[in-house]
């Protein structure tokens, strides 16, 4: 559930700023774990029941990456906030008042126009402004995709290189995977693996069953959890030698049920 809200983000993130600053209304409260914040925006025509035109997000974020504001600011009713959150891609702000433990305020992000330069650089022509709200959410920064194109990921946009920090696929994720023996990097096809939790541990376990699954296989067994105990209950039953295709039907009917 977690990877699909996840992408959710990723996705409403996609289209919500232009290169002037990005104005609308935020709030601030505590997260819903230790050491972060939920942050909330609403930029657009987000009031008239149906939508138009509205985007709108809601985070948990670190406190740490906010300057002007902390836990004990939301317990100073009336209090007046001015939070800040600097990424490379930008500056998000959250400017307003404490009431019933919430700040709530003005939201402004001011696009950095030289990281789109910088990206440029390293051969993204395709980074459009409204891509740069998200950068500066998910802190994606060139030194991190810098360090992804040197671990070779391939087919690597401005999509889903949102995809790929918001999954935390980095370079060590990347260069295990190539040492596991799925050398095959493109962006999208490890986006997927991560997303459903496949690791060069998994793969260690997958093998140590007899299989040598592709990626696409990985990918299923991690879906369906077809892992060892699941396997020696097939094989207690009678079912020998299964492939990883069959294994898969049998949870996709709930045969073993």
């Amino acid at each position: 559930m977690r990877k699909i809200l996840v992408l959710g983000l990723i996705s409403a993130l996609s289209a919500t700023v232009s290169l002037a600053d990005t104005t609308g209304t935020c709030s601030i409260r505590a997260g819903r774990t230790d050491g972060k914040m939920s942050f909330s925006s609403e930029r657009g025509d987000c009031v008239d029941g149906k939508g138009r035109g509205c985007h709108s997000g809601d985070s948990d974020m670190l406190w740490s990456k906010w300057t002007g504001v902390t836990p004990q600011d939301l317990e100073r009713e009336g209090a007046a906030i001015d939070a800040r959150m600097k990424a490379e891609a930008g500056e998000m702000r959250c400017v307003g008042t404490v009431h019933d433990a919430a700040m709530r305020g003005t939201y402004t992000f001011t696009p950095d126009d030289g990281f789109i330069k910088r990206m440029q650089a390293l051969g993204f022509d395709d980074i459009a402004p409204e891509r740069l709200e998200g950068f500066a959410m998910l802190d994606v920064t060139t030194e991190y995709v810098k360090g992804m194109k040197d671990a070779g990921v391939t087919e690597m946009n401005s999509h889903n290189i949102m995809g790929l920090k918001a999954l935390k696929v980095d370079p060590a994720y990347v260069k295990a995977m190539a040492a596991a023996g799925y050398p095959e990097l493109r962006a999208q096809k490890l986006t997927s693996m991560k997303a459903v939790g496949v690791t060069p541990e998994k793969v260690q376990a997958i093998r140590a069953m007899g299989f040598t699954p592709t990626q696409e296989e990985l990918i299923q067994m991690s879906v369906f959890k077809i892992d060892a105990p699941f396997v020696e209950r097939m094989k207690a039953r009678g079912f020998k030698n299964l492939t990883i295709a069959q294994l898969v039907k049998i949870k996709i009917f709930k045969l073993d049920e």
